[in-house]
């Protein structure tokens, strides 16, 4: 008689055999949205659905969708590399109605590295074309967020 297992790895075992473990992958996707792109865009953007592997945003405005339009990729990256795998293969935005997650605690996010006088000046550069006042806040509040967690790994 084997021994028993603990339920979580018959779990897991259970939803690798029904296809179902790359499901709970992406189901991930809505609890780290808030901590991957920042409180700003998290307050102006959301994730709708994800279907074979094209995750499905919907954003508040044609300018912040603009904007987003910018940094598909790097978001991509972040959430891929938060879910542990290539789960989100493609972002497609679209208008709609956005509700607001919940703010991550200050004391919840991990220790964040200070940015170099290198990385301001970048972020300065590239933001300094920005007209939007909250859309170039949000631009750089996630351009920070990028410089910081690239020093966490």
């Amino acid at each position: 008689m084997r021994f028993p297992l603990p339920l979580g790895d018959v779990a897991r075992q259970e939803f690798s055999a029904l296809g179902l473990a790359d499901r709970l992958r992406e189901a991930d996707i809505w609890k780290f949205w808030p901590e991957v792109v920042g409180p700003a865009v998290a307050a102006r953007a959301m994730p709708l659905r994800i279907i074979k592997g094209t995750l499905t945003v919907a954003v508040s405005s044609g300018p912040w969708k603009q904007e987003l339009g910018f940094l598909k990729g790097m978001i991509r990256e972040k959430l891929n590399d938060r879910l542990g795998g290539d789960v989100v293969k493609e972002i497609v935005l679209k208008s709609g109605r956005v509700e607001q997650f919940a703010e991550v605690p200050p004391e919840e996010v991990p220790g964040k590295k200070k940015l170099t006088a290198r990385q301001s000046a970048c972020i300065d550069a590239q933001s300094a074309d920005i007209v939007d006042p909250e859309t170039r806040e949000a631009f750089i509040a996630l351009m920070k967020a990028c410089f910081q967690d690239a020093g966490t790994r």
